[in-house]
């Protein structure tokens, strides 16, 4: 019987590439005062995306993954500006970018009044509860699991073994994990034994990784839980 409910942040409740896409272009606005085109932003994205994932694989440090993305674009960009500011700055806006999905907040209230609401998110906790508290929905999760804390990420077992011991409750059968990625979120929870629904919003599949069920929209998930 499912009493706990693990849920993911970026690209499942909120819509991340939208608050990446309006910081990006206010921090090369401050740093390098250029027109950017779709390219542009879309180069970031991807260079975001990459060292994100290396820094979440432990290929690189926090400090490395803060100066690389940066770096990278501003040369890619032709112009240049010192990294680590300008990520400074770019995090302190990426706080306040906060753009719900509109299928969220029925679906939150619903779930709410059956189950425990859990953030569990590989991210930073301070930026991940102030967008929570921006979007009008920190109080709907009972904690924050975030991996900078936890030390550990999603995929990884020890992500989970965390939340079983903080919530006390060992009985992998209460738990389910909801998440919009396959590679983070569901082989975390098929990794830890839980329950796993796989929000597919982008039409994306893995025939080495299966979810238990899929839905298209966070709101499906009452035809579910």
């Amino acid at each position: 019987m499912i009493k706990y409910v693990l849920i993911d942040l970026d690209g499942t409740i909120l819509d991340f590439s939208k608050g990446e896409r309006n910081a990006f272009k206010e921090t090369i606005n401050k740093f390098l005062s250029i027109d950017l085109n779709e390219d542009d932003i879309k180069k970031f994205s991807e260079i975001n995306e990459y060292y994100f994932n290396e820094y979440h694989k432990k290929n690189m440090t926090r400090d490395e993954f803060h100066y690389k993305r940066f770096d990278e674009i501003f040369k890619y960009l032709g112009k240049y500006s010192d990294p680590i500011t300008a990520d400074s700055y770019y995090m302190e806006l990426l706080k306040y970018q906060a753009n719900p999905f509109d299928d969220v907040y029925e679906a939150l209230e619903y779930l709410s009044k059956k189950y425990n609401l859990y953030i569990a998110s590989n991210g930073i906790t301070s930026i991940q509860k102030k967008r929570l508290e921006v979007a009008s929905l920190i109080n709907y999760f009972k904690e924050l699991y975030v991996s900078n804390e936890i030390t550990y990420n999603k995929p990884e077992k020890e992500f989970f073994d965390y939340v079983f011991k903080d919530i006390n409750d060992y009985n992998k059968d209460s738990y389910v994990i909801i998440g919009d990625r396959l590679d983070t979120d569901i082989l975390g929870g098929i990794n830890a034994g839980i329950h796993t629904i796989y929000l597919n919003r982008s039409n994306i599949f893995d025939s080495n990784i299966k979810s238990e069920f899929e839905i298209k929209t966070f709101d499906e998930i009452k035809n579910i839980l």
